[in-house]
């Protein structure tokens, strides 16, 4: 066999640990996994928490079970921003909210499926409440990389087939997170499935373009606050 048959494609910037590019123990694996499967325990068996602890633990837990599991390479998966993401997050921030609201539209229009709206909105809006909810969802960010990395991991290495780890590892993970939102829109399963499963593609997809978590990190935060500002002004009662 030729060397040029011997070369292996590299994909730079690609994701990290499912190809042993770096190498994570079992253990590591286990960790992000415990940390997934706890949060979403957390949330449908409704554990109370004091105050905001229970947002705060939202974006703590999977910050300290990925830096032990990666051993603290943070860097693998906060990179610097490049001009290119700007523009996607601003793009399918953009298509996201079409496609929330043309789907709302549709379900109102031809089925009178009324939207819930989460009770996050209801909420007193104030310094504080923004300093936690910037945590937490970047907490969520890292909700969704633990189960995407997990997942990625364990389908590669039986199938050794990138695209289609790949594809499956983000199906997994807009299920996993759709999921997790059952109790705030009161197990509208419809909605649930659509609004914040399919459509959170949007924002998953600038981490799988940049592999860089702050890129749908920053769309989240955009996604969230519009919404948020307007429920400030009073500008509509009802949102989902």
């Amino acid at each position: 066999m030729s060397e040029k048959e011997n070369k292996v494609k590299v994909i730079d910037p690609d994701f990290p640990f499912y190809n042993d590019v770096p190498k994570i123990e079992p253990w590591g694996i286990i960790v992000f996994a415990a940390a997934a499967i706890y949060l979403t325990l957390s949330i449908f068996f409704e554990f109370q928490y004091p105050g905001y602890w229970g947002a705060v633990l939202f974006g703590a837990i999977p910050l300290a079970a990925y830096l032990a599991g990666s051993r603290c390479k943070i860097s693998l998966i906060v990179k610097k921003f490049k001009a290119m993401d700007f523009v996607r997050i601003i793009v399918t921030l953009i298509l996201q909210y079409v496609f929330t609201i043309s789907i709302m539209m549709v379900r109102k229009i031809y089925f009178g499926a009324e939207p819930t709206s989460n009770s996050i909105l209801g909420a007193e809006m104030n310094t504080t409440f923004w300093i936690v909810i910037l945590f937490q969802l970047f907490g969520e960010e890292l909700y969704k990389l633990l189960i995407f990395l997990v997942a990625l991991i364990l389908i590669y290495r039986f199938t050794k087939k990138r695209m289609l780890s790949v594809v499956v590892a983000t199906l997994i993970t807009l299920l996993c997170f759709a999921l997790a939102h059952a109790t705030a829109y009161e197990f509208n399963w419809a909605q649930i499935l659509i609004n914040q499963g399919l459509a959170t593609f949007f924002c998953l997809y600038n981490y799988l373009k940049s592999k860089n978590i702050l890129t749908s990190y920053l769309q989240h935060v955009l996604l969230d606050a519009i919404p948020f500002i307007m429920a400030m002004a009073g500008l509509f009662d009802n949102l989902q």
